[in-house]
């Protein structure tokens, strides 16, 4: 029997064959003749004169693709090349951390993203390659409730200091309203409705809009702050502090609590929700999420130990009379 596809990809049925090159014949229409041409060295010459990065991010990207590049001829085509080729330059960091290899698998990744852009290539050689998962969880500590007070009045205390109370306010903020720093340095008065309890938040990850309720615990902050802010113009900002991280850490060290950062307490937020049972979509939609609350269990999903010990001493044993067999009773 006569064998279908090429050498490198043969293929058991006709209509296997078929899919195949109408495969090839799209990749073909994607791309340009002259691009297509373009060695390897030439690709990565030309992305790493338009890399939109900072320093930091551009100087480790170019390393890694500069080793990548080292496995081939001077005049590989970057068309020529496999996913074979990429999960070979991979297992170089056999070994290394799974940050090593994840950096090493974005520079190619990128790389790549840019020759589809400039029509050399179609598919990327990487696509469908996954990230290596870190075998040390990352622990991100989220204060208690009593420790955010304790912070919140320790910022706003400080005798000697220009940002203080604007910094204990923000944090004060971010722990109640469970927003981040970016949602709450776009904040501005008119997306405080105290009339309908509303507040509109722009996403800044996603540049959606959403609402949230004036929290009742949120809302003696606002109306305070409302108060005592002296201009009136809705295009005000609410915080005129974006990053408290000063105050912050100057707060708990005073404290000799953890080194908390600011997104601790969007945490300490989210799993308060959720240990007071408010449900996950809920929670999610007051994040801004449309993932049906799926994120917010599978990041927040585990509890703090003194919620868990309540939860069991719910589990008392039945007492109701239909449950109580009598001593004397016969089975029929």
């Amino acid at each position: 029997m006569e064998r279908l596809g090429p050498d490198d990809h043969p293929c058991t049925s006709l209509p296997e064959a078929k899919r195949l090159l109408r495969d090839l014949r799209n990749q073909k229409e994607r791309t340009d003749v002259v691009s297509s041409k373009k060695t390897l060295r030439a690709v990565l010459a030309e992305y790493k004169e338009l890399m939109p990065f900072k320093d930091s991010t551009r100087q480790y990207k170019v390393h890694y693709l500069e080793l990548f590049e080292k496995d081939f001829p001077h005049n590989k085509k970057i068309a020529e090349l496999k996913k074979s080729d990429v999960f070979r330059y991979l297992s170089k960091f056999e070994g290394k951390s799974a940050d090593t290899r994840n950096k090493a698998l974005t520079a190619v990744r990128d790389l790549f993203r840019y020759a589809i852009d400039d029509q050399a290539i179609a598919v990327s050689p990487a696509e469908g390659i996954k990230y290596k998962r870190s075998k040390a969880s990352i622990k991100r500590p989220i204060p208690s409730w009593e420790e955010f007070e304790a912070i919140v009045a320790s910022v706003r205390n400080v005798v000697f200091s220009d940002t203080g109370h604007e910094s204990s306010d923000l944090i004060e903020f971010m722990g109640k309203a469970g927003l981040g720093q970016a949602e709450c340095a776009g904040l501005v008065w008119g997306d405080i409705n105290f009339k309908t309890g509303k507040i509109t938040i722009i996403r800044k990850k996603t540049g959606t809009e959403f609402e949230i309720p004036i929290y009742p615990q949120v809302r003696p902050l606002l109306e305070r702050m409302n108060e005592e802010r002296e201009d009136r113009t809705p295009s005000t900002k609410v915080f005129k502090v974006r990053d408290p991280k000063k105050g912050l850490d100057a707060a708990c060290k005073r404290l000799d609590l953890p080194n908390y950062s600011a997104r601790a307490f969007r945490r300490l937020f989210i799993t308060r929700c959720l240990e007071l049972g408010i449900d996950p979509q809920t929670v999610a939609s007051w994040q801004g999420h449309r993932d049906g609350g799926q994120l917010i269990l599978k990041v927040y999903g585990k509890v703090s130990k003194k919620h868990q010990d309540e939860m069991a001493a719910r589990l008392l044993p039945p007492t109701t009379a239909s449950n109580i067999v009598p001593i004397n009773s016969a089975v029929a």
